[in-house]
């Protein structure tokens, strides 16, 4: 992965300043869509649209996050854009 917001976030404080500033870095035009949900009590999955537009490029791809849970919180996420080029040429620097 080459994309700026590539690697690992910890806690709380980080993941909200993280999902902060994608307003800001595409000029308030990104946004997410809810597909679909599947879920148990250890583990979920997320399936979602997401569209925006940064510095001429478009993005408009399918990602899906993985959730890790333990005792009904949120222990890990991994996010599986279903285009990871088109995913790291548009949040690429």
């Amino acid at each position: 992965m080459s994309s700026q917001h590539a690697g690992t976030y910890h806690g709380v404080r980080e993941i909200v300043r993280f999902l902060g500033g994608l307003p800001r870095l595409t000029d308030g035009t990104y946004s997410s869509g809810l597909i679909d949900v599947l879920a148990s009590d250890d583990r979920a999955a997320v399936l979602y649209r997401a569209i925006g537009r940064r510095e001429g490029r478009a993005l408009d791809i399918d990602q899906l996050l993985l959730f890790t849970l333990h005792e009904g919180t949120v222990v890990e996420v991994v996010a599986l854009p279903s285009d990871q080029q088109a995913f790291d040429s548009f949040w690429g620097n």
